[in-house]
């Protein structure tokens, strides 16, 4: 069964009293304060999970709805860590990558010498630097795939935002002149 979007987001038309009722259930679940734009302790000495938390909660700011309260604080700062965590692999394979190419270009120079030696030791060489690079791009893709998984929960993908996303709101059109004769005409009728 999925889990219940907040009451922000929803766009169906419901009765009175089961809006009131998941209003009312809503409330009872959120905490008095809001999560802080001030990054948690766990996250201090992590720059790409410090800009990870600003970058998130000024997104959240931006819309009407609720999304993730204090409660929530815990499975932000997962999201945080594992996206810096993302971003330092991404470093790591780029290294083995250079040094893979460098292997590659040593070994192409050897293999125009004829030493079987050398060309055999090369080759291997060759071959546990990509794969190393293999299980670099696996750790990656599982990491990936995880944090697909955080982004869905906080509401940070366009399928979880799918008929989630709540009406904006409509601009007051300036009142006409007719508009703002009737308007007074009312207001005073209603002062005496």
């Amino acid at each position: 069964m999925p889990a219940r979007k907040p009451y922000g987001l929803i766009n169906r038309a419901e009765t009175k009293a089961k809006k009131a009722a998941r209003v009312d259930g809503e409330q009872s679940l959120t905490p008095d304060k809001s999560l802080p734009m001030r990054p948690p302790a766990r996250l201090m000495g992590h720059e790409t999970a410090v800009a990870t938390w600003r970058r998130t909660l000024r997104t959240y700011g931006e819309i009407e709805a609720q999304v993730v309260t204090r409660l929530d604080s815990d499975l932000l700062v997962d999201y945080c860590i594992l996206m810096e965590q993302v971003h330092e692999l991404d470093e790591i394979r780029q290294t083995a990558y250079k040094v893979w190419k460098t292997i590659k270009a040593s070994w192409a120079r050897i293999a125009t010498t004829g030493d079987a030696d050398e060309i055999s030791k090369k080759a291997q060489e060759l071959a546990a630097a990509l794969s190393e690079i293999v299980k670099l791009d696996g750790r990656g893709d599982r990491k990936r795939a995880l944090l697909l998984q955080l982004r869905q929960s906080l509401y940070l993908t366009p399928r979880a935002r799918a008929g989630a996303a709540p009406k904006k709101k409509e601009e007051e059109q300036p009142l006409d002149d007719m508009d703002m004769l009737l308007s007074g005409i009312t207001d005073e009728l209603n002062k005496k």
